[in-house]
């Protein structure tokens, strides 16, 4: 599922990466090292990467989820790209708000409440079930409402078995 919405991303990462004088290929690296970032925050406990994602607020690029955000994100790339930490930081700090803001979007453009949205995400992560979530994400992102074929995909998969 997350890998469906990043998937979007490929173009806005590719054009980022161009204008920056990195490689546009990259982006699959940064959308790797940007899930393994909001995996890892979920799974000490910290959900201020998930809860940013369906906050359907604008993320802006000095807001707190993504400075708390961007070191990690430098080291996946650095480590990824084979690059230098300034210049993974400078792709971190670029590539955070636009991939946050990108869910954000979609949160927004979904006809439930964004607060609902967030809170029934960060209550399954956490192994509470969140009743409907299925149709709830599928009518967010896309999916097939109601018939069971939604994707939860890596959504739910950050969380899966952390908590219990």
């Amino acid at each position: 599922m997350l890998d469906k919405l990043l998937k979007l991303a490929d173009g806005p990462l590719q054009e980022m990466l161009a204008k920056s004088g990195g490689n546009p290929d990259s982006a699959v690296a940064v959308k790797e090292s940007f899930l393994e970032v909001i995996q890892n925050q979920a799974s000490s406990g910290n959900f201020e990467g998930v809860m940013e994602m369906f906050s359907g607020n604008e993320t802006l690029p000095d807001s707190p989820a993504v400075n708390h955000m961007t070191g990690d994100l430098t080291n996946g790339l650095s480590q990824k790209l084979g690059i230098d930490s300034q210049k993974a930081m400078s792709i971190a700090a670029a590539a955070l708000p636009m991939l946050l803001n990108l869910f954000n979007k979609q949160v927004n453009d979904a006809p439930q409440a964004n607060e609902d949205i967030m809170n029934s995400v960060v209550k399954s992560m956490k192994g509470g079930g969140g009743s409907g979530l299925d149709d709830l994400l599928g009518s967010v992102f896309g999916g097939d409402k109601g018939k069971g074929g939604f994707d939860l995909g890596g959504i739910i998969d950050i969380g899966k078995g952390l908590f219990k």
